[in-house]
């Protein structure tokens, strides 16, 4: 099983390196940026039904899916938002979350090219669009950070 905590923290590492440099390289940090979310979610999905492996079944008792199969998430980020009830309740009460979140999947703005597509983008990402979804990568982390008690 993938140790999805650990990647987050490397791929925010990364990220660091990324922005750090002379010539900032936008395009990767975001593309990486919605990798670290992304395997930070597949984490609180874990813990969040009390399972070790995909498919294996929830065993969180107060949410609909317990006693299902929880299925491995894909790219898409408020897709492993919702399969936390708790979790996703609380994030369509907070519509900066949402924005923000869509910021952090779709770094360019535009709803054709989300974060996985950037890594075959020919532009890079610089000046207000890096500035703005570095903006929603921190508050997406932080929302997360703070909101982990009700896993």
């Amino acid at each position: 099983m993938e140790n999805y905590e650990k990647a987050h923290e490397c791929r925010l590492l990364d990220i660091e390196a990324l922005l750090a440099g002379q010539i900032p390289r936008g395009t990767a940090a975001a593309h990486l940026g919605g990798s670290a979310v992304e395997c930070r979610l597949k984490a609180l999905v874990l813990t969040y039904h009390k399972i070790s492996s995909w498919n294996d079944h929830s065993l969180r008792r107060k949410d609909s899916r317990f006693g299902q199969p929880i299925p491995r998430t894909g790219h898409g980020l408020i897709g492993a938002v919702r399969l936390m009830q708790e979790l996703y309740d609380k994030a369509k009460a907070d519509h900066l979350f949402l924005k923000h979140l869509n910021n952090v999947t779709y770094p360019a703005g535009r709803n054709d090219t989300d974060f996985i597509a950037l890594r075959y983008s020919a532009q890079d990402l610089g000046g207000m669009s890096l500035y703005e979804w570095n903006k929603s990568l921190n508050y997406v982390l932080g929302w997360l950070k703070k909101n982990e008690a009700l896993l």
